[in-house]
């Protein structure tokens, strides 16, 4: 899942880069193996490709999130954190009051490529 709780990029694309840097040792050693073997790790192979795929895909739909709240009026993202499993969006942390979290809330709803919302936010006055 990915998680960032600040603007910027997102943890979770040090995370893509090792894994494609492992896909590329797996290409690289598929020549010194037998034919299962080969057969085996390039289904490893796939499947590590894809969830490289939907872990960068998860890591930009926070990116972007978070860019959107950072602009918006009256959020604080000092206390919010964002998670996105595909397009189901985990907003948790804490906001100032209800005007807060509605406008939180909304932002990310109408972020393309959100499907659904979750939310863990808690009011806490500061």
């Amino acid at each position: 899942m990915a998680e960032t709780r600040h603007p910027g990029a997102p943890s979770n694309v040090l995370v893509v880069m090792k894994r494609t840097a492992i896909l590329t040792l797996v290409a690289l050693t598929l020549g010194a193996c037998n034919s299962q073997d080969a057969r085996e790790l390039t289904q490893d192979a796939g499947k590590l490709g894809k969830t490289a795929a939907r872990a960068a895909g998860n890591a930009q739909l926070v990116a972007r999130i978070n860019g959107a709240l950072a602009q918006r009026k009256g959020v604080d993202m000092s206390g919010l954190r964002v998670e996105a499993t595909g397009g189901v969006v985990t907003v948790g942390g804490h906001v100032r009051n209800a005007k807060e979290k509605r406008t939180v809330l909304d932002t990310v709803e109408g972020i393309r490529g959100v499907d659904r919302v979750v939310d863990k936010l808690r009011i806490q006055a500061k």
